[in-house]
């Protein structure tokens, strides 16, 4: 079941910095607060980096589990929050499968890459797939290119990965010069297979191009990623004054474009759903 289009805010990411920008969230009450306005923009799933006092992106599996009590507890009405196991380099999939195992999340998004990063790791990690389905969590695969999705399509064949309980985020531009990404980027893509098979896919693109990207992305069915972790800019070529500004334009061209955009209950029926399908 999929009703509509649902935007997704990463406000953070893993690397940058308040020098970057100062609107950049990186303790509770910042991430709290840019929730408040992202959701008053039309987002209904916010995908949060964990950050230790030193602003570092973390997956300590006690300040993520604080991290996460306190963010539902303020949001669990308006959001639904994603956490991440993204290693950046850091770490390794057991620590990101214990990261996971020790925080019950609503929805998780991990790379697929990084969990089963060659055959040796396939067994470990299918059981892991298998377990985050079991527990209902719902899972976002995170897909950098053609193979990681070619790598997606064999597993799921072969039954190493469930076929219920998660949807695919397609990553535009991620390893382009300059971290560039263009709407021709989705071509890299297999994306008729993923619609004749009915799997639900998001899409986030890297640079200034993000917002064409995304608008190419929706009309393609997608649901889309927008916010600081992959882009500053608006769409005049200013920075965009807070991550709800760049939630807001997308927002206003989903209605311009006439689709329909998920609410938080939209989105929770639509995952309901994706565990019985």
């Amino acid at each position: 079941m999929h009703l509509g289009r649902t935007i997704i805010v990463a406000p953070n990411g893993a690397r940058r910095g308040k020098d970057e920008h100062g609107q950049l969230p990186l303790t509770i009450d910042e991430m709290s607060a840019c929730l408040t306005q992202c959701a008053d923009a039309g987002a209904a799933m916010a995908h949060m980096h964990v950050r230790d006092a030193k602003g570092n992106h973390s997956l300590d599996v006690g300040l993520n589990r604080e991290w996460l009590t306190e963010i539902r507890a303020r949001f669990d009405s308006r959001l639904v929050i994603q956490q991440t196991t993204e290693a950046v380099g850091l770490y390794q999939p057991d620590e990101q499968m214990a990261l996971v195992r020790g925080t019950e999340p609503e929805a998780v998004s991990l790379a697929l890459r990084e969990l089963r990063p060659n055959a040796s790791f396939e067994k470990e990690a299918s059981r892991f797939f298998f377990e985050l389905a079991e527990r209902k969590i719902y899972v976002q695969y995170i897909l950098y290119d053609a193979a990681d999705l070619s790598l997606y399509f064999q597993m799921l064949n072969d039954n190493i990965l469930p076929n219920v309980g998660h949807h695919l985020l397609l990553v535009l531009g991620k390893y382009k010069k300059g971290m560039l990404s263009a709407p021709r980027d989705l071509l890299d893509f297999d994306i008729k297979r993923l619609s004749d098979m009915g799997i639900s896919w998001a899409t986030c693109a890297f640079g200034h191009h993000e917002h064409q990207c995304l608008s190419a992305a929706m009309s393609l069915g997608a649901d889309v990623r927008v916010g600081f972790e992959n882009n500053l800019m608006n769409l005049i070529g200013h920075h965009a004054e807070n991550n709800a500004e760049l939630v807001q334009q997308i927002s206003v061209l989903s209605q311009n474009m006439g689709l329909y955009i998920n609410s938080v209950e939209d989105l929770r029926k639509n995952i309901f759903c994706s565990f019985d399908s």
